[in-house]
């Protein structure tokens, strides 16, 4: 119905068709809170029938797992919640064991172990990070209530894993049972949809006129993208045991878009060269050949239904493209016979470029359709266990981001120490959850400010709750009655991105400070010192995240910098062939992730960054190619020389990068070229070609992306 006629209705009307459309359009959102509301409910009603002390530590449990709302995410997580829990308990344990009455010493362990936990959760990724934030703020859940009385730390412990067990089996419950969204769904509609921007920049690559900075913001947030469907995949593997079958499948489509991302880019840069260097006629004759590609490819894929017959019948079409070329490189060369000899050669070099791109892009079409394809499992090509390889981030950066935490928890303890507050404890479980629960995001202060909005809410919707509320109520019914408004409210907060931190603060210090215990506590002046000691702790996160060693700072771009060049210095150049380049591509993929979300500002702009991570892409990917064609080619014993002197200089130009490391990289590949033999009809040919072709997108991509670098001295690292 047209908003004309909607208009026109009676009053009455209206309202039902702008019901209707609020369901159609944002009813997930409303299924996901109500989800929410009754899985709390459910967790709180078996800790009161288990006579369970503390009710609020499983409603807690439950609001954090449900933030996510697909199922697969919430039993990821749920499983590293429990491991976590029981690391964090057995910690606490351990404390009480070696400080029981020294309270300075206590605080002071407790702030290392947080700070270490951190660090784990800041450098390791995925769930395994969650599973560090458990340990380190479960630990302060446990010990701290029993500081006062150390013999009651194993009732903590014993009820703690209880009322968490609790929460977890709710959440799950809930989560895969009622109106279930399975990520296995969203995993490849959200793979198609990168496939079709993948080809979308393609064709602009193939055909439009782009700046170098917009292409790099597209490639860049196509490499984002694609580290977001690797956090998909490892959390649909907890939900579907199809996909658990094809997870090698789903690891080699990531290598295998990579690919392709890099000889895209590579021809990219190929035809900007050309038509810097060369006349317009020259570069539209080009242009002409790479048209053929772009004629043949699909228009945009729906991501809900892809037509795989269609991208079969491109897979076709790409074989056909890939056969012709020969004849198109023919025609090619009869069209600019009277141009000079040095401009006839790099012309030449377009169907290499094209070749290899289209080779990579049919490499990745095809893994694609196998993913979706019904008969995969009579494929045991695709069922073999896949190399797991472990992503990090950079130490530096994730030693700091335990520092940070250290010296929050120090600070507030300290606090405590000195003032003698009675319910300064709050303040330092609040700094916990808040210094782990968001070492990993890309803009922390910011986020622990929307946390303080959302406690601040939850404070004065518990105070509301506990003194007019609770003392009215008789009964469970009343009870859930009475909780759900507020429950409802915060979980719909936690569905939109904008305000999903003030939701999710809002559900867990609702359910925190609502002080549902068993037996029932009338206390207005512990109600009040908690609300007051929790926003204390979060303050000090968010100062800690402005002042210690903020994240915001230039030094994290550096060193993001410096871990890509070691990347290519150390694995691609030096470390052992077996399982190469899973381990160059995870690391990375997770760099450039990093440096993509930087802001390109102050010494390291946005070109700096962009060469940096194309270089390292293209370079890196090009000498682990090398390495392994080596063996298969026809090659003089001596010309190994020159490939141990790439390896070297191009290791130099990444760990020490300056203008004449860059070009003397350059001149030990256009020697290595130089010295390449002839082709022969043998079945080394094959080899030899592609090896030239490897050794080709080494270069250009040292001259387009490095060389330039050496006019900025102090920008370059």
């Amino acid at each position: 119905m047209s908003t004309s006629s909607a208009i026109s209705l009676p009053w009455h009307a209206a309202l039902r068709v702008a019901a209707r459309q609020y369901v159609q359009e944002d009813g997930i959102r409303l299924i996901h809170a109500l989800k929410t509301a009754l899985a709390v409910l459910l967790a709180t009603g078996l800790s009161m029938g288990l006579d369970l002390a503390a009710p609020r530590t499983a409603m807690v449990s439950v609001v954090i797992l449900m933030m996510h709302q697909h199922s697969g995410m919430v039993m990821a997580r749920g499983f590293y919640r429990g491991l976590g829990m029981v690391v964090g308990n057995l910690a606490a344990l351990m404390l009480f064991a070696l400080f029981p009455q020294e309270r300075v010493l206590f605080l002071g362990a407790l702030a290392v172990w947080i700070g270490l936990c951190v660090w784990g959760a800041a450098y390791y990724r995925n769930y395994q990070s969650y599973g560090f934030v458990l340990a380190g703020y479960a630990t302060c859940i446990a010990a701290l209530p029993a500081i006062d009385h150390p013999y009651g730390i194993l009732d903590n412990v014993v009820t703690g894993l209880s009322e968490v067990s609790v929460g977890i089996l709710c959440a799950s419950v809930v989560s895969a049972m009622i109106f279930p969204l399975h990520v296995r769904d969203v995993l490849l509609r959200a793979g198609a949809g990168h496939f079709s921007d993948f080809l979308g920049f393609v064709r602009r690559a193939l055909t439009d006129r782009l700046e170098p900075l917009e292409s790099g913001r597209i490639q860049l947030a196509l490499i984002g993208q694609r580290a977001q469907l690797e956090n998909l995949r490892s959390a649909a593997v907890f939900e579907d045991p199809d996909l658990r079958r094809r997870d090698g499948l789903m690891t080699r489509l990531a290598s295998e878009f990579l690919d392709a991302n890099t000889q895209f880019h590579l021809l990219y840069q190929f035809r900007q060269r050309l038509r810097t260097n060369t006349g317009s006629d020259v570069a539209n004759t080009v242009d002409t050949l790479f048209a053929h590609l772009a004629a043949i490819l699909p228009d945009r894929i729906d991501p809900a239904r892809p037509d795989l017959e269609r991208l079969h019948q491109f897979d076709h079409a790409l074989t056909t493209l890939i056969a012709q070329l020969p004849a198109l490189q023919t025609n090619q060369h009869a069209a600019l016979v009277h141009e000079a000899l040095a401009t006839q050669q790099l012309a030449q070099s377009a169907t290499p470029h094209l070749e290899n791109a289209a080779a990579a892009l049919r490499a990745y079409l095809r893994d694609f359709i196998a993913l979706r394809s019904p008969d995969f499992s009579r494929d045991s090509a695709y069922v073999r266990r896949p190399v797991r390889i472990v992503t990090t981030a950079n130490r530096m950066v994730s030693m700091a981001a335990g520092l940070r935490a250290t010296c929050t928890i120090g600070a507030v303890s300290l606090l405590w120490i000195a003032t003698g507050w009675t319910s300064a404890s709050g303040a330092v479980i609040s700094a916990a959850i808040a210094s782990a629960l968001f070492s990993t995001v890309p803009a922390p202060a910011a986020v622990t400010r929307q946390m303080v909005a959302g406690c601040t809410a939850a404070w004065l919707a518990s105070l509301f709750f506990n003194f007019f509320v609770l003392p009215r109520l008789d009964g469970f019914l009343l009870l859930a009655a009475a909780i759900t408004p507020s429950i409802l409210a915060g979980s719909y907060l936690t569905t939109w991105p904008r305000t999903a931190t003030i939701g999710l603060g809002f559900n867990i210090y609702f359910c925190f400070l609502s002080n549902l215990t068993n037996p029932s506590v009338y206390s207005p002046a512990s109600t009040l010192d908690a609300g007051f000691s929790t926003i204390i702790g979060i303050v000090a996160a968010s100062l800690a995240y402005s002042f210690v060693a903020p994240y915001a700072g230039e030094w994290v771009t550096g060193l993001y910098l410096n871990q890509l060049r070691r990347l290519v210095a150390h694995v691609a150049c030096d470390g052992p062939l077996a399982g190469i380049r899973l381990r160059f591509d995870s690391g990375v993929r997770d760099c450039v992730q990093q440096i993509g979300m930087r802001s390109g500002t102050g010494r390291y702009s946005e070109a700096v960054l962009h060469a940096w991570s194309f270089a390292s892409i293209e370079i890196g990917r090009g000498v682990i190619a090398l390495r392994e064609l080596l063996p298969h080619a026809s090659l003089p014993p001596s010309w190994r020389t020159f490939e141990t002197d790439i390896r070297k200089t191009v290791a130099h130009a990444f760990t020490s990068p300056s203008r004449d490391s860059f070009l003397a990289a350059s001149k030990s590949v256009e020697a290595a070229l130089a010295a390449l033999p002839a082709p022969v009809a043998s079945v080394a040919d094959i080899a030899l070609v592609k090896l030239r072709s490897t050794l080709n997108d080494i270069r250009l991509s040292l001259q387009d992306n490095l060389v330039p670098l050496g006019a900025m001295d102090g920008n370059i690292r």
